[in-house]
């Protein structure tokens, strides 16, 4: 039934393989920042803006006397400007790893990319049963 997915194991290995370990990274770092965030309030020190005219922040805080970074995802209306705070949630063993609170959302699309690599990943090997 799956012998013509045999031809393709290769091509699916290349993939869904990488795919996985990415989604489970984003899992795990996510889960780490979820269980152990400290938010803080954070100083915008610089807007990008791209060319479809989304705007990216850069922010700045403090943790224990050493400056961090947290660039934010594309806003389209950003919240603050250059000089305003916004607060941001870092893992308390990794403060280098961030993300803007309002931006923070379930992580559901890590799940759903490495639930479909495990799918293929498996009917892969299932079609050299």
């Amino acid at each position: 039934m799956l012998d013509g997915l045999r031809d393709w194991a290769p091509d699916i290995l290349f993939f869904a393989i990488p795919a996985l370990a990415g989604a489970l990274l984003f899992i795990w770092r996510g889960g780490n920042l979820r269980r152990r965030g400290v938010v803080v309030r954070a100083t915008c020190v610089n807007q990008a803006r791209d060319a479809k005219g989304l705007v990216t922040l850069r922010l700045i805080f403090d943790v224990d006397g050493t400056q961090y970074y947290c660039t934010s995802m594309p806003y389209q209306f950003p919240p603050v400007g250059v000089g305003q705070r916004l607060d941001v949630m870092y893992d308390s063993k990794n403060p280098g790893y961030s993300e803007v609170v309002d931006q923070m959302g379930r992580g559901i699309v890590p799940w759903i990319v490495g639930g479909i690599a495990t799918v293929l990943l498996l009917l892969a090997g299932i079609s050299y049963i």
